[in-house]
């Protein structure tokens, strides 16, 4: 986790300008943070190698983003160091491609328009009705808040622990279960008949109020929430994540929310190059990526595109790295890289030899 001093500078950057879809993961610790000259902009990164690998967009003002990027650029080709921003949007290319980069789509985020969600009509029949059986069979939806007792901390750790099956969590890109790190969000549960703990997911983003500013953008003007971690019990019956997120939705909407992101989908709709069919192939064999964008787009998001940001003619070696400190555990504030990332780049690329 970060020291206080790091995160009073965070949470007064985030009250003056808002929470991005990646803002939550800076309180986890294992990035470091590269602010601008003006201390009014921020950017989370992790080193590995010659590389140094940003999640997502700065958070800041615009006027201060613009700067930001330039002087992060500009202080990794000075240390011959290779930026690269991952899970970039949109609005921030032409800056990007003036610099001397390049981007190619790898996903799309899925966001919910909440001021318009609603779950009336005939395409909406069949999760009203699961959420109808939930709550006649004696379900129950709340938002709780920290402090957490640590009863229910434990709770939340077996559920974790449950859904994990002895996998390690994943990092950078993702939230990882914690005690310290739960408590620092709200906490949508979902509770059986009994009234125990059956489903969670933790809720990052605008929960406090947006200082007013002339510099802030049109994107401060909107509050926005992230669902984090996602998880339930084994024994949860089939359809509880689907009432935990429609639940999620309206009491968002009731409590004045604009947008909810449901996370990226990888790959969904991305670039069609080498480097994006070798990432898909491989990963494709750990994760389900067509039934990931299947099930979030069942809630009819609206979808965003999402881009790597890389100098020319670095990003095979960049893609590999950047899927070794995702699914790498970290031990600390350092990724624990379990084998030399380009070994095994040689290897996955290297024709095999005839019998």
């Amino acid at each position: 986790m970060i020291d206080t001093t790091c995160e009073e500078r965070l949470n007064r950057l985030l009250a003056r300008c808002g929470y991005n879809s990646h803002a939550h993961l800076y309180y986890l610790g294992d990035k470091e943070w590269f602010w601008d000259s003006e201390h009014e902009a921020l950017i989370a990164y992790r080193s590995v190698g010659t590389r140094r690998i940003v999640l997502g967009d700065p958070i800041g003002s615009p006027r201060a983003i613009e700067r930001v990027i330039e002087q992060f650029v500009a202080d990794c080709r000075n240390l011959r160091q290779v930026p690269v921003f991952y899970q970039s949007k949109a609005s921030n290319l032409p800056l990007y491609h003036r610099l001397g980069l390049q981007s190619i789509k790898i996903g799309e985020e899925a966001r919910i328009n909440l001021t318009g969600f609603h779950t009336n009509g005939k395409q909406w029949l069949k999760l009203r009705n699961r959420l109808n059986k939930f709550e006649r069979g004696g379900y129950a939806f709340e938002v709780l808040h920290p402090p957490y007792a640590e009863p229910f901390l434990n709770r939340l750790q077996a559920i974790s622990d449950e859904w994990l099956q002895g996998r390690s969590e994943k990092s950078f890109s993702v939230g990882a279960f914690s005690p310290e790190y739960i408590n620092r969000f709200p906490v949508a549960v979902l509770t059986g008949p009994d009234g125990t703990c059956e489903a969670f997911a933790s809720i990052a983003g605008d929960h406090g109020p947006i200082a007013a500013s002339s510099d802030a953008g049109a994107g401060a003007a909107s509050r926005r929430i992230t669902v984090d971690l996602m998880r339930y019990a084994k024994a949860c019956p089939h359809g509880t994540m689907d009432v935990l997120f429609l639940s999620l939705f309206k009491w968002a909407r009731e409590n004045g929310f604009d947008v909810c992101s449901l996370g990226m989908a990888p790959f969904a709709n991305a670039d069609d190059s080498f480097i994006v069919r070798l990432l898909y192939n491989y990963a494709n064999k750990l994760y389900n990526f067509k039934g990931l964008y299947d099930y979030k787009n069942k809630f009819s998001p609206e979808w965003e595109d999402v881009y790597v940001i890389y100098p020319p003619a670095t990003l095979p070696v960049s893609a590999l790295l950047l899927a070794f400190i995702i699914h790498t555990p970290v031990i600390g504030n350092q990724a624990r890289l379990g084998a030399d990332p380009m070994r095994l780049w040689n290897k996955s690329v290297r024709p095999r030899k005839k019998a």
